[in-house]
């Protein structure tokens, strides 16, 4: 264990084949060498050891999860897809809060078009992370805070209070919370008991969401020019979209993320909260968009599935994503704040340098290899796209082109926050 903790999986694997010797069958061990084994990218070596371990041990969580998250891996085949959702499906039901199990069935299952299931599991991922049944996956968050997330969330409170939502509640929420913020600086700080007692126990959790259901047929604007863009996509690696939505699911979807309070994430990137599929974001109506702009765009998007998505929301007027690169095959951006809270037209969109960068440049943490990535933009400034902001306009790109915030500012106001969404289809 300590060389698999210290990153040394070959050594021990030598080691649990030496406790085998001498426990021959022992479920615990057979497990922890499979997952040794798996970490070294021998798969089918490592189900065979989970297999053992369940032969063993019937009622073993973790075999169950590792030998799904093995077949997921492989993913060569329908039937080692369907093979890994039983094995997800053995671990939830022998430990219904297994985060990670809910969490891989709910993005396997939507793989497979079955939204509803995935939902379902999504939704179980949301409650153990902010509902009465939470586990302390999100402990920290529901205890910190700064003092743009609380003016944030005091705002959107008094803007539901306007939409007829108990005003009264939601206006003692937002004399509250704006309490709380005047004692807070910019940075992520500890809250005190006295604090918590002031903002309530249902801090940074669903206090309301608005219902955003399927739309009648597609969600994704029909539209003619599907070769042309499928060719320029082949030809650079990112292609501009305009009106990705139709009108009604533009509104739906707008008025979901501007009503629910889902905008837990407040420390991932300054000057923005941020809400991710397993903690508030999904929805039926999202994984609806998720899943027809694979049949709109299948040259694109039609042999990836979705692996994550999220929505950023600007707290600032120019508050801004720095460069980077996603891990994942191609990326989804779309904006959905009306194009007049732009405040200058012609930026506030995205930059996407069309230069690749190079096969063994491993894509790691956004606020990693910041200095080589500006270095390596200077270089290829010339090979880039700049596209401007507008509501229900979308770039679609390879996910490991580097891309930015192109210079947003936009006007002030709770419905003028720059919102963006971010689908992420495939592995790389």
């Amino acid at each position: 264990m300590a060389h698999f903790q210290a990153g040394r999986p070959a050594q021990a694997e030598s080691d649990y084949r030496a406790a085998l010797a001498l426990l021959p069958a022992d479920p615990a061990v057979t497990h922890n060498l499979g997952v040794a084994i798996a970490a070294q990218g021998r798969q089918r070596a490592a189900i065979a050891c989970f297999d053992a371990a369940l032969r063993a041990d019937p009622g073993f969580v973790s075999a169950h999860y590792n030998r799904g998250v093995a077949l997921m891996t492989l993913g060569e085949t329908q039937e080692e897809i369907k093979e890994a959702i039983n094995a997800f499906g053995h671990a939830a039901r022998l430990e219904p809060q297994h985060y990670q199990a809910h969490r891989a069935l709910g993005f396997l299952w939507l793989s497979q078009g079955e939204r509803g299931r995935a939902l379902d599991h999504l939704a179980r991922t949301y409650e153990l992370r902010r509902g009465d049944d939470r586990t302390t996956i999100a402990r920290s968050s529901l205890t910190t805070a700064t003092r743009h997330k609380l003016e944030h969330d005091a705002e959107q409170f008094l803007y539901l209070s306007r939409q007829k939502h108990d005003r009264a509640r939601f206006e003692l929420l937002a004399r509250s919370y704006n309490a709380i913020a005047d004692e807070l600086m910019d940075e992520v700080i500890t809250l005190s008991d006295a604090q918590i007692e002031v903002l309530g126990d249902d801090y940074n959790t669903p206090i309301h969401l608005r219902a955003a259901i399927e739309v009648a047929g597609s969600p994704i604007k029909a539209r003619g020019d599907l070769p042309a863009l499928s060719a320029q996509f082949a030809a650079q690696g990112a292609v501009l979209v305009d009106d990705l939505l139709t009108p009604q699911a533009l509104d739906s979807l707008r008025r979901y993320l501007l009503e629910s309070t889902i905008w837990h994430d407040f420390s991932h990137i300054d000057g923005f909260v941020a809400s991710y599929l397993e903690d508030g974001l999904a929805c039926p109506l999202l994984l609806q968009i998720a899943d027809d702009l694979r049949d709109a765009f299948p040259d694109i998007l039609g042999a990836h599935r979705l692996c994550q998505a999220w929505a950023f929301k600007g707290l600032k007027a120019q508050s801004a994503v720095d460069v980077h690169a996603d891990d994942a095959a191609v990326s989804v951006n779309f904006w959905v704040t009306p194009t007049e809270a732009n405040l200058e037209p012609g930026r506030g969109g995205l930059g996407v340098c069309l230069t690749p960068p190079p096969d063994d440049w491993e894509i790691k943490d956004y606020h990693a290899d910041q200095a080589s990535i500006v270095t390596f933009l200077e270089h290829n400034e010339r090979n880039s796209l700049l596209v401007p902001y507008r509501q229900n306009r979308a770039v679609i790109f390879r996910s490991r082109l580097f891309h930015y915030s192109d210079s947003p500012k936009f006007a002030s106001g709770y419905e003028n926050h720059r919102i963006n969404l971010t689908l992420l289809y495939g592995a790389q």
